[in-house]
């Protein structure tokens, strides 16, 4: 398919031709891929081709075309309709027009179906941060109306994204938010930063919180710039909404989001044919745990071994598996440390 900067020059007979490989791929391994893999799962890549398909007709203003090609996505195998749940899910926290940034073809693809195939929640904004590293993301996601045509967003620090190793975000909306006229932090590994990485900034400081700012909860700490939940973030689940203070965080509240997570359905199991299905859906028991890890930072110890508890009851191991060793080693434990008493840290 080429190199990323080359993705919205997808052909159609190409697409076809990859995606009927992969489906003959799927088929002669009984649905469940045990070859090599080259970074995806055969279902993930049918996603993608589709899905970046799609862009590329998003990107000549051909929305009919992008949707048969995502209805493609989903007919040919590379849709599930339970990582489709947890997306919808992670939409859900969103509020009204908000901005939602994410990271993985996952996110994008299958956030674009459910806006473009199922009509859900088409206000939200939303934006891969990887592909702001790209030069023609700005101006495809001005052609889909996810950021305004009069926004110039800068690709490289223009002075004042960066100052002394911190960054500011003006607020807007000090009234509906509680009245602090700026938010300030420090950027983690500033000489670092990637076109993107400014480009994300510069988009924060131009929306000034006029809209809700959503990031997703497994976006890497270093793409979010030293935003977390000890300064700017507070989560909400699937999620950390960016707020102007973080000592009005409510447990209670936090407690109230993870008990409308979905359980995986006994009954399902067609999602553990795909491993980047079952790494995404381990989202589910982490917001669990960092719920638990932030009791724990609030010393209700009780509270941070209750949620880690419930955890393993609503997300089995026999219906979710860890998709990792290292992982569920990690998550044992971190219940060991609960169990004992002892302060819990990522």
């Amino acid at each position: 398919m080429g190199s990323s900067e080359q993705m919205l020059n997808a052909s159609l007979p190409l697409a076809m031709r990859a995606s009927d490989a992969f489906q003959n791929c799927i088929e002669l391994s009984d649905g469940v891929y045990k070859g090599e893999r080259l970074l995806f799962d055969p279902h993930t890549k049918i996603l993608t081709i589709w899905g970046n398909q799609a862009l590329h007709y998003f990107n000549k203003g051909d929305k009919d075309s992008a949707y048969w090609c995502l209805n493609q996505a989903a007919i040919r195998g590379g849709i599930n309709q339970s990582v489709l749940g947890y997306f919808k899910q992670v939409m859900q926290e969103c509020g009204q027009n908000a901005y939602l940034f994410t990271n993985g073809d996952m996110y994008v693809y299958y956030l674009t179906y459910l806006q473009t195939v199922q009509n859900f929640r088409p206000d939200i904004n939303c934006v891969d941060l990887n592909f702001l590293q790209m030069k023609w993301a700005v101006p495809l996601y001005k052609k889909m109306h996810v950021i305004s045509d009069s926004m110039a967003l800068a690709m490289q620090n223009g002075g004042r994204n960066i100052m002394n190793d911190s960054a500011t975000v003006l607020n807007d909306n000090r009234d509906a938010i509680g009245g602090d006229s700026l938010v300030r932090w420090k950027v983690s590994k500033p000489s670092n930063l990637a076109k993107g990485d400014f480009a994300f900034l510069n988009l924060l400081q131009k929306n000034e919180f006029r809209k809700e700012v959503f990031i997703a909860a497994d976006v890497p700490s270093n793409m979010r710039l030293g935003l977390n939940v000890d300064n700017f973030l507070q989560l909400r689940g699937l999620t950390f909404k960016m707020v102007t203070d973080t000592s009005s965080s409510n447990l209670n509240f936090l407690e109230s989001r993870l008990s409308r997570l979905n359980p995986i359905p006994i009954d399902d199991t067609s999602f553990r044919n795909n491993p980047d299905n079952i790494q995404v859906l381990n989202n589910y028991r982490f917001a669990y745990t960092a719920a638990a890890v932030m009791s724990s930072a609030k010393n209700d110890l009780k509270l941070a071994l209750d949620l880690i508890d419930l955890s393993i009851r609503k997300y089995p191991e026999n219906t979710l598996p860890f998709y990792a060793v290292q992982t569920k080693d990690w998550f044992y434990s971190l219940k060991s440390q609960a169990e004992k008493g002892e302060p819990l840290k990522w």
